[in-house]
């Protein structure tokens, strides 16, 4: 314990003020004297008003000092001032003035014992002692070993000073946070009587939290002031008090206050959506609700509770049901309650002033995520009428029920879960019973049985393969200026992000698939080889042969000054297929006279890889898929693959796929568009995708520009009807439906390539698109915002002056 002494100094009077100081005490005790009887009256002049301090942490020191600053105060003479840590720390500071001082701000540092832990908590008090011996009230302040943020704890509600009525109900606003979790939070009353009460957590520890608790305040309590402090404990059992607040208690029949009312209310409502009305009258409220209204005064909707009147703060979040079908419209929303007296007001400003709430009625249905989380993509599926929404940060698929409107209980998949694709049965669209997964933070793709269970499970996962590149080029030695043939790997990330299901077969409608080929679309990482880190690749896995193909056409070609040939093996992981050569480095091809000839495949290594992130969509008969390059600059490639046209029978071992986009397709659909990728779509049949950008783009299956829809960029996608098929498609199905950086839906021709609608919505598409149609024949569309899954039931009356 360390001790500090201020300096003393003594004053010594001259004879003639000892001899005045002697005469005015002989009076005073001749006064004195002349009453009578044994009472004891103090003088008039005796100093009676206590001291003032305050301390608060000093100015930013080093690490290994406890700063604080200590202000104190007295109308007459401050004696001594102390201060006393304890807890991570303990020490007294003491100070004792040895002449009229009236005001005393001093810097207390306090050096930190080597032993101390960081983070320890040190409880410092101070407290001021006048001449006479008045002692002023403790003034507190919290530090933290290595100036770190200390634990705190708050009282948000009721704030200090508010009125508190005898046998009522009073709802306490508590909020803590301690940089070593918290493991306690709540609060002690002390004054017209005493009560403790505190909230244990367990595992796993919050940084932060908030508590409510229902205070009654006993009937004995009137006229008097009940202090409440709040207190909170770490992790390491480290208490430390809040600041107190006082409240004045009050009888019922005394009180003349009307309620105060607060609505919350956003500036877009749903038709069904929430408003959230709070009131608070320490008599207590007994009504509590809302109206809605059109601008013109009439009344659309109103809701309200009731109460025994127990409770003076009321909070409620109503489910309103608007009668409104055209969107947008114009509404105000008021909050009104009643207190216990019978006394009724509305939500008013702090000037007094009527507050009415103008909130637009938009489209759509919003949920938020159970368990929170971020969407990658989701898929409908008709047959059991529900939306599957991948959690990448949950691990699981989202179950969303369109029949009520409500999420089911989720399906854990693997780690990570990206692109969601269905199982293909055949030509028209018809799906198995099962969904495949690309688990982003693995290298396989779930299974999951829609069948199984309640909403259904995952039984089996698809170990992908281990592609590897090399290329193969010719140099000259650096030691022997001889000419050495040098072969370099390049290593890529095997784990699936976008995923689309497409099969192989006839092409008539009602055909039945017969291989399956997911395509699938990488998840770079930054320790790929050079020159690739951060990029990634596209393949495609035939799950019923369990064979692969590393997507290599759109690179075809030579740089400049150097020719580099491609080779590609896959090794099987899991025993899922086996390992082969996919692309050799040099074969043998006949030439029809007897001979053959080498055949390699030389590519530019610069265009081998995508950047992150590249989008992957499939078309509705399993036939075709669309490919957009991500990233954030502009130029990005878009490709398209056809599963039915097979590979190149010339070269022995086949490499090539003739149903991926030429490498001169590629480069020409940059030269007419140039622009960054935000999403991709594809049509029902695969005769039409957009890509979209800083505009939307479509283009049919070999990359031919068709068109430009004047759509706004955002981190929204994209979806054409489900029914648009061809590149014209009839008049009702002609449609694109793109995500705005607005919150709104637009509404393109997808033919004559103009808006002809723009849907509004609560808040901004940022995540993917699906437009469906449901068994009872309602066209819906479901995308993924800020707030959850939004999902939008369109009208099927779109109509276009082109024809």
């Amino acid at each position: 314990m360390s001790q500090f002494i201020a300096g003393r100094s003594t004053l010594r009077p001259s004879p003639r003020t000892t001899r005045s100081v002697a005469l005015v005490a002989l009076a005073a005790l001749s006064a004195l004297g002349a009453c009578s009887g044994d009472e004891v009256i103090d003088p008039p002049f005796r100093d009676t008003i206590s001291p003032r301090v305050q301390v608060g942490k000093g100015n930013t020191v080093a690490d290994t000092v406890l700063s604080m600053t200590v202000t104190a105060t007295d109308n007459i003479g401050l004696k001594r001032v102390r201060v006393v840590l304890a807890g991570g720390v303990s020490a007294t500071y003491d100070t004792v003035m040895t002449s009229a001082v009236t005001t005393l701000t001093v810097n207390v540092n306090i050096k930190v014992p080597t032993n101390a832990p960081l983070g320890a908590t040190v409880n410092a008090r101070a407290i001021a002692t006048d001449g006479a011996g008045n002692l002023s009230d403790t003034a507190r302040v919290v530090l933290t070993v290595g100036n770190l943020e200390p634990p705190q704890a708050v009282v948000t509600s009721p704030v200090t000073g508010s009125p508190v009525v005898s046998g009522k109900s009073l709802v306490l606003s508590i909020s803590g946070k301690a940089r070593y979790k918290v493991r306690t939070l709540g609060y002690e009353i002390v004054g017209a009587y005493n009560i403790k009460d505190s909230v244990s957590y367990g595992n796993p520890l919050r940084d932060s939290l908030a508590v409510l608790d229902t205070l009654v305040v006993p009937d004995t309590v009137k006229g008097q002031l009940v202090t409440v402090t709040p207190f909170i404990t770490d992790s390491l059992n480290q208490r430390v008090l809040g600041t107190p607040v006082q409240y004045a208690v009050q009888s019922p029949a005394n009180a003349t206050t009307v309620p105060v009312v607060r609505t919350g209310v956003a500036n877009r409502l749903e038709v069904t959506d929430t408003v959230f009305v709070e009131a608070t009258d320490p008599v207590g409220i007994s009504v509590l609700g809302y109206e809605v209204r059109a601008l013109t005064g009439q009344l659309l909707v109103a809701d309200s509770i009731t109460s025994t009147g127990g409770f003076s703060t009321l909070v409620r979040t109503f489910r309103s049901r608007l009668p409104v079908s055209v969107f947008p419209t114009l509404v105000t929303v008021s909050g009104f309650a009643r207190n216990a007296n019978g006394r009724r007001d509305v939500a008013r400003f702090t000037s007094g002033a009527l507050r009415l709430d103008t909130a637009a009625v938009v489209a759509g249905y919003t949920s938020p995520l159970p368990s929170g989380g971020q969407v990658a993509d989701a898929f409908y599926f008709p047959r059991t009428d529900r939306i599957y929404l991948s959690n990448i940060e949950r691990n699981w698929l989202e179950v969303y029920n369109m029949a009520d409107s409500t999420f089911r209980a989720p399906i854990a998949v693997g780690s990570r879960p990206w692109g969601i694709a269905p199982w293909p049965r055949n030509r028209d669209g018809v799906m198995g019973d099962t969904l495949l997964i690309a688990n982003s933070g693995g290298t396989n793709i779930s299974y999951v049985d829609l069948r199984a269970g309640t909403t259904g499970r995952e039984v089996f996962r698809y170990a992908l393969p281990n592609i590897v590149a090399f290329s193969i080029t010719t140099v000259r030695s650096q030691t022997s200026d001889q000419l050495i043939t040098q072969r370099t790997l390049y290593d890529f990330s095997d784990r699936p992000q976008y995923l689309a299901a497409t099969c192989s077969g006839n092409n008539a409608p009602g055909s039945p698939c017969q291989d399956v080929i997911a395509v699938y679309s990488t998840t770079p990482t930054p320790g790929q080889s050079m020159p690739f880190p951060n990029q990634g690749t596209i393949r495609w896995e035939n799950l019923t042969q369990r064979s692969s193909h590393f997507f290599f056409e759109q690179a075809i070609g030579q740089s400049e000054g150097r020719s580099d040939t491609l080779e590609v093996y896959r090794y099987a992981a899991a025993g899922f297929g086996s390992d082969s050569l996919l692309v050799p480095y040099r074969q043998q091809v006949p030439n029809g006279n007897g001979g053959t000839f080498p055949y390699s495949i030389v590519v530019r290594l610069d265009r081998l890889a995508f950047r992150d992130t590249t989008f992957v969509r499939g078309s509705g008969n399993f036939r075709r898929a669309v490919f957009g390059e991500g990233g954030s600059v502009l130029g990005s490639r878009a490709m398209t693959y056809d599963a039915t046209t097979g590979m190149d029978s010339l070269p022995p071992v086949p490499v090539i796929d003739r149903g991926i986009s030429r490498p001169l397709d590629v480069t020409d659909f940059i030269a007419n568009t140039f622009s960054r990728v935000q999403g991709v779509g594809v049509n029902f049949d695969g005769e039409l995708n957009a890509v979209k950008g800083d505009s939307t783009y479509l283009f049919d299956r070999t990359l031919r520009l068709q068109g430009i829809l004047q759509s706004r960029p955002s981190g929204g996608g994209l979806d054409f009807h489900p029914l648009n098929t061809g590149v014209n498609s009839t008049l009702r199905s002609r449609l694109a439906f793109i995500a705005s950086s607005e919150p709104v839906i637009d509404v393109f021709d997808t033919y004559c390539y103009r808006k002809i609608a723009a849907i509004p919505i609560r808040d901004p598409i940022i995540g993917p698109v699906r437009a469906t149609i449901r068994p009872n024949g309602q066209l819906v569309l479901v995308g993924a915002t800020i707030r959850g899954v939004t999902v939008v039931a369109l009208p099927d009356n779109f109509t276009t002056t082109c024809q």
